[in-house]
């Protein structure tokens, strides 16, 4: 019959490997979930002049508490105001550079995440007032991503890039190139990449030539995780997502199977709700490594 430093010995041993089991090792670093949300005009600069109560700031620091994202690709931001919704004990905020406004592109970066601040992609500005792209690279389980959040020009949702009828839709195209090259370069060095944000673009529309243009193959496929979803945000008022994430096929392999989600708000009244939260919610997807 065993003595007890023998049963004391023998316990610590199966906690251990039960430990050892239940949480492997870098199990923390190989695995991360990445999101976008576009915060409507969380900034100094609302041209509608709307000022968010207090309540307001901690009902969407409460839901960036239940996105639960390692990583949220932002956009219509500014750094005063985005810390009210992700506190800087827990989150680095990196904004893209752009003077010219402060409605910006960005991150924020749960505190303990590997990455390196990249340049701003600056060739999306390809006039006085477009947005430059945030490019961090993260580092998860070992593997390098570089990740961009972008904000592309609005108004043209679905018209025709190949012949543009509105200024909206001539800015939107000068800016599919540059995207491209964004794309390609990264296909051609063999780097991971997610690119995700607000491309105020419906995408599942048959043959949609932005989507066509960046997606044709060459020099490898690319992948639109929320390909042929329908977005249930504020009740479903939306037929089509233009918030995307796109990833190249390294990380399309490390996209965790069914993973792709949607944050929905529980406030029902979308002209109410949409200047104080948000006429956007949160999309996300884990990588794993």
């Amino acid at each position: 019959m065993p003595n007890k430093k023998t049963v004391k010995y023998l316990t610590a041993s199966v906690l251990l490997v039960f430990l050892v089991n239940a949480f492997p090792a870098g199990a923390s670093a190989a695995e991360i979930k990445i999101a976008s949300w576009n915060i409507y005009w969380l900034t100094s600069e609302d041209p509608n002049h709307h000022r968010r109560k207090a309540s307001d700031y901690a009902r969407l620091a409460q839901y960036a508490n239940d996105l639960a994202a390692d990583v949220i690709a932002l956009q219509e931001v500014d750094a005063g105001f985005v810390r009210k919704v992700f506190p800087p004990q827990q989150y680095s905020i990196e904004l893209s550079q752009r003077k010219d406004t402060r409605q910006r592109t960005g991150f924020a970066i749960r505190k303990g995440i590997r990455y390196r601040r990249l340049p701003d992609y600056r060739a999306l500005s390809t006039k006085w007032g477009l947005r430059y792209g945030t490019v961090i690279e993260l580092e998860v389980g070992g593997k390098k991503i570089d990740v961009m959040s972008v904000h592309l020009k609005s108004g043209c949702h679905d018209r025709d890039l190949d012949r543009p009828a509105t200024g909206s839709c001539h800015d939107l195209k000068s800016q599919v190139r540059p995207l491209e090259s964004w794309i390609d370069r990264r296909l051609e060095r063999g780097r991971a990449f997610v690119l995700l944000g607000d491309f105020n673009r419906r995408m599942d529309r048959r043959h949609d030539d932005l989507w066509s243009f960046i997606a044709d193959g060459n020099p490898k496929p690319i992948y639109r995780v929320n390909a042929g979803r329908k977005p249930e945000c504020w009740n479903s008022k939306f037929a089509e997502f233009i918030d995307h994430i796109i990833v190249g096929p390294i990380a399309e392999k490390a996209v965790k199977a069914h993973s792709f989600k949607e944050l929905t708000f529980s406030e029902r009244s979308y002209f109410y709700w949409r200047r104080r939260l948000s006429d956007h919610c949160p999309i996300s997807i884990r990588l794993g490594f």
